[in-house]
């Protein structure tokens, strides 16, 4: 009787490890290479900066778009923070934009730096179907008579103003606290549905 051999997965801490490591040695250059302020991020000038080949960045990053997607969670995790905590009502929003100006301060002045360049664009256009899907649950959570469109219109404008730039215009241009941005945030949702409400 022939006996079919069947391969065992092959698992290496070691190699697990490396690989983790070369994955973010290439995120870290996407953010390096992001700072300088290039309109366009380009996969040959990453894999220049992170010293590997532009088939190796793709055995990580199956496309450009999963590569931008991974910035921001890769430094939320370089500067020690934990996953964001999404709200699910409008109850949450308020802890929610908190949070995130947290995430904001946490930031170095590289990761800042590649956040506001003309190549994060791209990162944020990557990551939008993400946060909207999570803007998506939030609005559905919301206990009020509104529509399937009303509810997509308030994930839009959830998206928009819990987004880091609208709350550096609050911090920044009108020299808003932590609590007054997300006062006003609440405000305006908080009016947006009762709006919504009183015209269904």
């Amino acid at each position: 009787m022939d006996r079919i051999a069947t391969r065992r997965p092959y698992r290496s801490a070691l190699r697990e490890e490396q690989s983790e490591q070369t994955r973010d040695r290439i995120l870290q250059a996407t953010v390096h290479v992001m700072a300088r302020g290039l309109a366009t991020l380009s996969v040959p000038a990453v894999a220049r900066e992170a010293r590997v080949s532009v088939p190796t960045i793709y055995r990580y990053f199956a496309t450009k778009d999963e590569l931008l997607a991974a910035v921001y969670p890769y430094l939320q995790r370089r500067a020690g923070l934990g996953a964001m905590a999404f709200p699910t009502s409008v109850e949450g929003l308020r802890q929610a934009v908190v949070a995130i100006f947290a995430n904001l301060d946490a930031f170095d002045d590289l990761a800042r730096a590649a956040m506001a360049s003309p190549a994060a664009v791209d990162a944020r256009r990557a990551s939008m179907p993400t946060r909207l899907a999570i803007a998506r649950r939030m609005s559905a959570s919301i206990e009020a008579k509104l529509s399937d469109l009303e509810r997509e219109r308030l994930a839009r404008l959830l998206v928009i103003l819990t987004s880091s730039s609208a709350l550096r215009m609050w911090r920044d241009n009108f020299e808003s606290s932590v609590d007054e941005a997300a006062d006003d945030i609440d405000w305006i949702v908080r009016s947006v549905v009762k709006a919504a409400e009183a015209t269904s």
